[in-house]
């Protein structure tokens, strides 16, 4: 089972996330942490079938673009909204 790290912004608390989900893929990981745990993590990372063009997705520290990235068990995926900044 693959451990999702969710920082604080997408999860609406004050500290980083964690979250073991089943799955194969990166897609099956957030239908079915969506299907336990509510659409909302779902609905913030995913858009139109692609990965949001500011989310970033790691699986073992990895960059993936694709839904249909396979995931390892015991993978750590992390979910990193990208940051920006300036004045």
């Amino acid at each position: 089972m693959a451990t999702i790290k969710l920082p604080a912004v997408l999860v609406g608390g004050s500290s980083t996330s964690e979250v073991e989900v089943d799955g194969e893929t990166v897609r099956e990981l957030f239908e079915n942490h969506a299907a336990e745990h509510g659409s909302e993590l779902r609905d913030s990372v995913i858009e139109d079938g692609e990965i949001m063009e500011f989310i970033n997705v790691y699986v073992e520290g990895t960059p993936v673009d694709s839904l249909d990235a396979d995931v390892p068990d015991d993978a750590q995926v992390r979910v990193i909204p990208a940051a920006s900044g300036g004045r």
